[in-house]
């Protein structure tokens, strides 16, 4: 197996390009967003100009609701920029679709609460089954702008388990899996019995002995209650999140859950989408969860587990101490905003709760 850490969109980018220009059988890529930007029309002219017989893009149907962030059937329609981008986003799928590149739209929306909220959340690229990503980067401008990582590994094993769960997915039956692909633990969950698959996660957060460092603009319970146990039994926790977070009352559940739990909180400079967990230094866990009651109950995720000293090393290197040395450690302070988004984060993991299918 071999790997690279992508850290930022530049990096991300120049490496995808280059895998869809040499593909030759299969380039598939799987995103929570699509937009008609710069990058959304980047990616349609690779896709357009990749060599592979077969070429795939699969979409979460949230793109249908939003886009930079703003609800499209709101006031934000009023927008005539906002309105031109998700028409050139709809021309795309039209043009790539008449190019050979098949286009679909997963987890179609509905109108009950459940299939509003069900969304596929994974990002995922395969190519050839011998080359796979893995990381939280979406494909529009602002997604690109954040600070964000990929891992891209070279592994046959996981092309092909990452193939079949994007085929799973494109034929509207995502399943849920935990494999084995040599030092990499695969969990995909597929918004039904997310509990059961995240266990892993939750035992290793449960067995922690000496630390566990987390990086994550949306953390929230289950996750952050694990990280008051663990802190209250001994355990070192550190959290890295963003300052400057586009989700606020997570951010102020974030610091009210640190000012509760006692444990340390430190903020960087602008928006960070990364996330990753390493728990006594050893075991890192990274994909597409946020740690986050949403990827916990309802959303279709990808979550790998690795002790290889390399990735480990390599995330260590790269992300984890530069970040945490430009970061600043803040003293969390409870005051009626925080009590008002812990609140508001709380009432929101209970409903995703009575909506997870049973």
């Amino acid at each position: 197996m071999r790997f690279e850490l992508l850290v930022g969109a530049t990096e991300f980018w120049a490496r995808l390009q280059d895998d869809l220009r040499s593909a030759h059988t299969s380039a598939y890529v799987e995103t929570f967003t699509f937009e008609g930007d710069r990058v959304g029309l980047a990616l349609g002219h690779a896709l357009e100009r990749c060599p592979a017989l077969d070429r795939r893009l699969l979409v979460d149907c949230y793109s249908l609701l939003y886009h930079s962030d703003r609800i499209i059937p709101s006031l934000a329609w009023l927008d005539p920029a906002l309105r031109r981008e998700v028409m050139i986003t709809h021309r795309w799928v039209r043009r790539l679709r008449s190019r050979g590149v098949g286009v679909r739209f997963s987890n179609p929306l509905g109108p009950s609460p459940a299939k509003l909220v069900r969304r596929n959340h994974k990002k995922i690229a395969v190519f050839d089954g011998r080359v796979a990503y893995l990381g939280g980067m979406n494909f529009s401008e602002h997604n690109f702008a954040w600070h964000d990582m990929m891992f891209r590994v070279e592994c046959e094993d996981l092309s092909g388990v990452l193939a079949s769960d994007f085929l799973d997915s494109w034929e509207g039956e995502p399943t849920t899996r935990d494999r084995r692909c040599g030092a990499l633990r695969v969990l995909s969950l597929n918004g039904r019995g997310n509990r059961e698959g995240m266990a892993p996660v939750v035992d290793a957060m449960s067995s922690a002995v000496r630390s566990i460092d987390v990086m994550s603009p949306y953390l929230s319970p289950p996750f952050t209650d694990h990280l008051s146990a663990a802190q209250g039994r001994g355990v070192e926790v550190r959290v890295l999140a963003p300052a400057q977070n586009n989700k606020a009352n997570l951010a102020r559940h974030i610091v009210e859950s640190a000012h509760r739990g006692g444990f340390d909180l430190f903020l960087s400079e602008g928006m960070s989408h990364l996330k990753a967990m390493l728990i006594d230094g050893e075991l890192l866990i990274v994909g597409s969860s946020n740690f986050d009651f949403m990827s916990y109950t309802l959303l279709d995720e990808l979550v790998v587990m690795t002790r290889d000293s390399d990735m480990v090393d390599a995330f260590l290197e790269r992300v984890w101490r530069p970040d945490l040395a430009r970061a600043e450690r803040t003293r969390p302070r409870s005051s009626r905003g925080t009590r008002f988004g812990h609140a508001a984060v709380r009432l929101g993991a209970l409903v995703a709760d009575a909506l997870t299918p049973a």
